[in-house]
């Protein structure tokens, strides 16, 4: 009897100190440079579940809907230098992230967004002060409005000033004291 009672506190314990966080990313290694911020702030022993997820409008066509693949989406969307940013945080990080995955929301209303978020238990989402991303799919859109009109607890990471980049676009990026994606 008391193993088990130790066994249920024990689990109790080790789900308090987990969650899921949303990041809204144009897939840039300066979006990823907000996870490490968030990283560096998250008290010994939190687990995360990061979600970097991009708001993507999906086509009319039926052929296209027919055949559509988010993994294949995320693939052309993402650059090789991102994957590597990806790959250095969950190394430097390996004690503190559970899981990191790449997304991509295509719902058009509020309503769809609230239930992704309840699907995907998102618990936080991470925005940095100066959030202006740059889409590189003309078919982006930006996940703000959906992000502040839902229920879901926002943290706001870094300053109002934006630093130039002299490594923009590098893995190198990753490691500069900068959190605004621009």
């Amino acid at each position: 009897m008391r193993v088990q009672q130790f066994c249920i506190l024990n689990r109790k314990t080790k789900n308090a100190m987990e969650k899921t966080v949303l990041v809204p990313t144009d897939f840039s290694i300066a979006s990823l440079s907000i996870v490490r911020t968030y990283l560096n702030a998250q008290p010994a022993g939190t687990k995360l579940n990061i979600i970097l997820l991009h708001g993507l409008h999906q086509t009319d066509s039926i052929t296209s809907l027919l055949f559509f693949s988010k993994s294949k989406m995320i693939q052309e969307l993402v650059s090789k230098e991102f994957d590597e940013a990806c790959h250095v945080l969950r190394n430097k990080f390996a004690s503190q992230i559970n899981s990191m995955r790449k997304d991509v929301f295509t719902g058009f209303t509020q309503a769809a967004f609230n239930q992704y978020a309840e699907a995907k238990k998102i618990d936080e989402v991470c925005l940095p002060v100066l959030y202006n991303p740059k889409f590189k799919n003309r078919n982006s859109f930006d996940l703000l409005p959906y992000i502040k009109a839902s229920n879901l607890a926002i943290e706001t990471i870094g300053s109002e000033v934006d630093v130039p980049m002299p490594e923009k676009g590098k893995v190198a990026e990753l490691f500069f004291s900068r959190v605004s994606v621009s």
